[in-house]
């Protein structure tokens, strides 16, 4: 008898380069984050960063006056003196030079948003400049760590976004946080404007990223991770024409601050005249490749010698972690990317550098957090503790000890 044979199913055939495409999408697809505001778990991670801000600076300022130095010099060193004089007399009119051409070291390089807070905080409490300047830090430092909490909830669930938040207020170079230094304003408003691209709030991620622009010139990470962000928003036809406001908003704050700083002495390029007296150029790395060339030829060179050498290192490895990890936006990867190009692109202040990546340090963070999440909690404890208390022993010998600025 003869057997019926079923008829073989035919597969149509796939047109050229589709199986290639939506392999590539496959590869590049993230899960989708979803932002939601939590205030009682977010007010929990305010009160973990203040916690440890106060056992940090409490160490750093006990340390200082072991060296000798009050409180007010503490609050007036380096960057903060710099801030604090734009707050106090404003920009110079004109830069001086040193028989090479070079400028002299001038307050024209530091943008206007900070020292502006300042001058009005001072004004309405009748708070000296620096004592302004510290409370401006703080109260931005618990801005911020409600925005990473935020951020990283939406990444990696509740307990990891609290690590995060621990681990970024105990990290070595958090000192800058309880002083007159930019970066706790910078990371406030950083971390919000990722909050505002993750949930697609397009016109809010402009205008944040607009602020940012005001604050650090390294906003430009931030302006490119927004402009492109909206631009395949765009292209994908998503959300209509908001995506274009993101876009045109992004560079508007960085673009204003770069000509209103050289309007002060009557040149377009002066913010750019001004950073040279610190060295600072985009030269590819050449700068970088020099300093570690002679980081490894000192017999015995200091601890921010390593400092420097780990956070090149630990950026580039944690960049790629990042991107193998599915859960964390493309945005978020662009931005840590981004920030390890102009560190190491970037020459001059080599020593700065590791300051320069904290207010990204929160998105690094969301590949180790999780794994110290499932730790006991005394563990967690002691890693915050003993974290802070180096950041505040760390912060005493930078700012009294040791040349130049960190």
């Amino acid at each position: 008898m003869a057997q019926l044979v079923p008829p073989t199913a035919v597969t149509p055939a796939r047109p050229p380069g589709g199986g290639l495409r939506a392999r590539l999408r496959e590869a590049v697809r993230r899960q989708p984050a979803h932002i939601t505001f939590a205030p009682r778990e977010t007010g929990r991670a305010v009160a973990l960063q203040l916690s440890l801000s106060v056992l940090g600076f409490t160490v750093l300022l006990l340390l200082n006056r072991h060296l000798g130095h009050g409180v007010t010099s503490v609050l007036g060193r380096w960057d903060a003196a710099n801030y604090l004089s734009v707050a106090a007399h404003g920009y110079p009119d004109r830069l001086t030079f040193r028989p090479d051409g070079v400028p002299d070291y001038n307050t024209l390089a530091f943008f206007p948003l900070f020292p502006g807070v300042i001058l009005a905080v001072h004004a309405v409490t009748g708070l000296t400049l620096a004592h302004a300047g510290v409370l401006v830090s703080w109260v931005a430092g618990a801005v911020a760590a409600s925005g990473v909490h935020t951020l990283a909830r939406a990444v990696v669930g509740s307990r990891a976004a609290l690590v995060c938040v621990g681990l970024w207020a105990c990290s070595p170079y958090a000192f800058v946080l309880w002083i007159p230094y930019s970066e706790a304003v910078f990371t406030a408003v950083l971390v919000w404007a990722l909050v505002a691209l993750v949930a697609r709030r397009w016109v809010t991620a402009g205008l944040l990223c607009t602020l940012a622009g005001t604050v650090r010139p390294t906003a430009s990470v931030l302006v490119a991770v927004t402009a492109l962000t909206g631009l395949v928003a765009l292209a994908g036809r998503r959300d209509g024409l908001r995506p274009l406001a993101a876009t045109v908003l992004a560079p508007l704050g960085l673009v204003w601050s770069w000509l209103y700083l050289g309007s002060r002495i009557g040149s377009l390029t002066g913010w750019f005249v001004a950073q040279r007296a610190w060295g600072q150029s985009f030269d590819l790395g050449r700068g970088t490749v020099q300093f570690l060339r002679h980081a490894a030829g000192e017999h015995s060179p200091d601890m921010r010698y390593v400092a420097v050498l780990t956070t090149i290192a630990a950026v580039a490895v944690g960049t790629v972690a990042l991107a193998l990890d599915r859960r964390v936006p493309w945005p978020l990867v662009l931005l840590v990317a981004g920030a390890w190009l102009l560190m190491v692109g970037v020459s001059g202040a080599p020593f700065s550098k590791p300051r320069f990546m904290l207010p990204f340090l929160p998105v690094l963070l969301l590949s180790p957090a999780p794994a110290l999440a499932r730790a006991r909690r005394e563990v967690r404890w002691m890693v915050y503790g003993s974290g802070a208390v180096f950041a505040g022993w760390y912060g005493a010998g930078l700012l009294a000890l040791f040349r130049p600025a960190p």
